[in-house]
């Protein structure tokens, strides 16, 4: 990263030396798996992150310009970015770095590792919206307790990737695939015990009505974990959460008690900074259907 991006360093740094030991297990877990899920083509990431990297610092431009994001409906993410092959490669390389290279990345990691899954009771069936690389599916499959596999997302380009992902990792218990957009289904095929859905919420429309049909899914008592970033403008990102009071009330009213809850600013910032200077602030919540 440094041979490709040398200015870089500092950021990087700092993003490290804030992490607790917790976190740089973590962080070496993760980064163990994408280093298998590069093969071989450091330097290809590399640029396709500082790539990514220009791209976010367009949006926080703009972000802090206007006090929104610049994109508002599932459409113009799809005609912008989703339907351009090019540059979601890119960006989806880009991404996959952040997962050990930024810390609040690592942190809501570490976060759904040690504070999450070893809650998960005999015989869980999990589900997981919007899988992407696939990093917390398999760490999920791994978990003993955990009995079945679900992971869902509106594109099956997506789901085809998750499924490489996994079989690159070695995923250790089948995963079941579906295609499904969560606004659109009215009753889920089964019922679960562990929903996860990380970083999608600012993604759709109707963020609230995707987790009342989560809650709907739940067995009572089962958990959620949703992770959902604070004034986080990206290119695809259209819901904006400027608070997290405002992103529990949103956790709250799908008819969730909230467990725990879990802030880290980019670069381990203090939160009230974070809030005061609107810098983006990753929110990890574990909740539990009431």
């Amino acid at each position: 990263m440094v041979g490709v991006w040398p200015e870089h360093q500092a950021f990087l740094a700092r993003n490290f030396e804030v992490r607790s030991p917790e976190q740089m297990t973590a962080t070496e877990l993760a980064s163990a798996s994408i280093l298998k899920l590069i093969g071989g083509e450091e330097e290809r990431f590399a640029w396709h992150y500082r790539w990514t990297c220009a791209r976010l610092n367009e949006e926080e431009l703009f972000f802090h310009r206007n006090g929104r994001y610049r994109l508002s409906t599932f459409a113009e993410a799809l005609a912008e970015v989703y339907s351009n092959n090019d540059y979601m490669t890119r960006y989806m390389d880009g991404l996959l770095l952040t997962q050990s290279l930024w810390f609040n990345h690592a942190a809501t990691f570490e976060m759904f590792l040690n504070r999450l899954l070893p809650l998960a009771r005999n015989g869980a069936r999990y589900l997981e919206i919007g899988p992407g690389h696939g990093l917390m599916t398999y760490f999920a499959a791994s978990v003993p307790a955990i009995d079945s596999l679900e992971v869902w997302d509106v594109s099956s380009v997506s789901l085809e990737e998750t499924r490489t992902a996994l079989a690159v990792l070695g995923a250790t218990k089948t995963v079941s695939f579906t295609e499904v957009d969560i606004l659109a289904v009215d009753e889920a095929p089964g019922r679960y015990d562990m929903v996860v859905i990380s970083e999608v919420l600012e993604h759709l429309e109707r963020p609230g009505q995707a987790l009342s049909f989560l809650n709907s899914a739940l067995n009572p008592g089962g958990l959620i974990y949703v992770n959902v970033p604070i004034n986080s403008p990206s290119p695809d990102h259209i819901y904006l959460i400027e608070h997290p009071a405002a992103g529990l009330a949103l956790i709250e009213a799908a008819g969730f008690e909230i467990v725990s809850q879990e802030l880290y600013a980019t670069q381990g910032r203090a939160i009230e900074k974070a809030l005061r200077d609107r810098i983006s602030i990753s929110m990890a919540v574990v909740g539990r259907k009431n």
